[in-house]
């Protein structure tokens, strides 16, 4: 195992002991907290699946809190690099486009689904996703425990949700010619993001259901389909409080 040097601030925020260990604890630690919450995970378990000693994470991380918000923020930083050109042809939507924003909608949603449930790294992303916003893990029930959250916890979802929520919100209000602050507006695009997040923070209870091993391939493709055509479906009509307007 690698042995931690005594401990000293890094410089201009770097690494002393490189990159490379700190990304290793970090994708174990999203492992271990994924599977076992932030109070039962253990350190020493993280320690061992990185491949470091114990002390190792004391010293890049200031212990098992900053490790946690560590793994908040590699997973945001990655979705948010897979997202830009997704927010790019977003920004693009003229504001009386209505399709244009639909079909940016959906691509948004298409990107978080390749990235969160096409993947083996998306499956360790979304269980530790699920873990530090519900405070419960993606099992079914039955092997369900329920956890305290991590205290870093709310850093890290305002992080991870603003952008999206802003660009979904902004490309509904296009798609309905309502205000993007209309209560109706919001109401719309969280019931958008639902979709996807009822099959990502609760994916093994979804497979479990479907009856599948996991969301590659076909599968996958198919629940994109759905979520593009309900996603159609919400914005199609107005609403019927539109109407009496």
């Amino acid at each position: 195992m690698e042995q931690a040097s005594p401990r000293r601030r890094p410089t201009a925020g770097g690494y002393a002991r490189g990159d490379e260990v700190r990304r290793r604890i970090i994708e174990a630690a999203l492992r271990v907290f994924g599977e076992n919450g932030y109070e039962r995970a253990s350190t020493r378990q993280i320690a061992t699946e990185a491949g470091v000693n114990p002390p190792a994470l004391q010293y890049y991380f200031d212990g098992k809190d900053g490790l946690h918000q560590a793994c908040g923020q590699y997973i945001a930083d990655h979705i948010s690099q897979r997202l830009e050109a997704a927010y790019a042809v977003a920004a693009a939507v003229k504001p009386d486009d209505a399709a244009a924003a639909v079909d940016a909608l959906c691509n948004i949603i298409d990107t978080l689904a390749d990235l969160l449930l096409g993947s083996a790294q998306g499956e360790g992303w979304s269980r530790f996703i699920a873990q530090s916003q519900t405070g419960v893990s993606s099992q079914p029930a039955a092997q369900r425990q329920t956890e305290e959250s991590s205290p870093g916890n709310s850093a890290f979802r305002q992080s991870m949700n603003a952008k999206i929520q802003s660009e979904c919100t902004r490309l509904v209000s296009i798609a309905t010619g309502r205000a993007a602050d209309d209560v109706r507006t919001k109401l719309q695009t969280i019931a958008i993001i639902g979709q996807f997040a009822a099959f990502h923070l609760r994916r093994d209870s979804s497979l479990a259901l479907l009856g599948w091993p996991d969301f590659y391939g076909e599968r996958l493709q198919m629940l994109k389909e759905i979520l593009r055509s309900q996603t159609h479906a919400i914005l199609k009509h107005r609403l019927a409080s539109d109407e009496a307007v």
